[in-house]
């Protein structure tokens, strides 16, 4: 067992799996810079043994040492180990690093780092592709008979999905207002408990979906059309489906709810013809 797995996500959780090390440098490259670094170190050791207070002056000049050469010689070490872990960090990483210094001198100076990423690499993409995974979907609508469920279900390459099945999708938090042919002949829906109780708040769809729970059960006659509950890689979603999931009810409309949103609709059309007041005699609106 991989204890480094993310069950959830489907990736690794060790850090180094997203270390991208450039593949493109050669040896050369590499001895190149560990010369550079060489003779900077090697620099900056000739400076600070001529300095004041150096590890190169007499015990005479180093006590007379000003307290200012020893901060600038800090000031140089700092600077160079600054230097020293991000470029170093940016080579070996491949990530660039930008600061930007703002009011230096004034009471409340500012600093921004901007660290970029290289583009186009999907190995180091920050949101995770999640795997497919087998499940219960619904296919709405009363067309379908038995023998048409599970045909449509091959189509999907997908199974009829079994009693235990959509408990276990109730379980997870599925739901859909909808009679769906199931395995062993039965027609089932499961609803939340939270959308039967705001369904009881709504005059007249008060048992629209059910009870909570699963609903349904066994249908002696195959040939009742109702719609299908398939089990198996569940498709990606359209542009319809995206549509119909954004403004679908939780139940299903009734004749009455129908004249109302044409009620709705025709009064939606006349809206340029209708005058709205000012908040008061001074503004608009509040």
């Amino acid at each position: 067992m991989n204890v480094s797995y993310d069950y959830v996500t489907g990736i690794g959780q060790n850090p180094m799996d997203y270390i991208n090390v450039p593949k493109n440098v050669s040896t050369s490259g590499k001895l190149m810079m560990l010369a550079v670094l060489t003779v900077t170190i090697f620099l900056y050791y000739i400076v600070f043994l001529n300095m004041p207070g150096g590890t190169g002056s007499t015990g005479a000049s180093a006590a007379n040492s000003s307290g200012g050469a020893k901060l600038l010689e800090l000031i140089m070490w700092g600077t160079f180990i600054v230097l020293i872990i991000i470029n170093g960090y940016q080579y070996f990483f491949n990530v660039n690093i930008i600061t930007n210094l703002q009011d230096v001198f004034s009471d409340q100076p500012k600093i921004d780092i901007t660290v970029q990423h290289p583009e186009g690499d999907e190995s180091e993409t920050t949101v995770p592709q999640l795997k497919y995974f087998k499940q219960v979907f619904h296919v709405p609508g009363n067309e379908y008979t038995y023998e048409d469920a599970k045909d449509v279900c091959k189509a999907f390459d997908a199974r009829l999905a079994s009693y235990d099945e959509v408990e276990k999708a109730y379980s997870n938090g599925g739901e859909w207002c909808s009679y769906g042919w199931s395995e062993n002949q039965m027609a089932l829906f499961p609803t939340q408990k939270k959308t039967w109780a705001k369904l009881q708040n709504i005059k007249g769809h008060e048992h629209d979906c059910g009870r909570p729970g699963v609903n349904g059960g066994f249908i002696a006659n195959p040939d009742v059309r109702f719609g299908i509950n398939c089990y198996g890689f569940k498709p990606k979603i359209t542009a319809a489906e995206a549509d119909v999931m954004k403004t679908a009810a939780i139940y299903p409309k009734t004749l009455k709810d129908m004249e109302k949103q044409q009620r709705v609709a025709y009064w939606q059309t006349k809206l340029s013809d209708i005058l709205v007041s000012p908040f008061n005699n001074d503004v608009w609106s509040a």
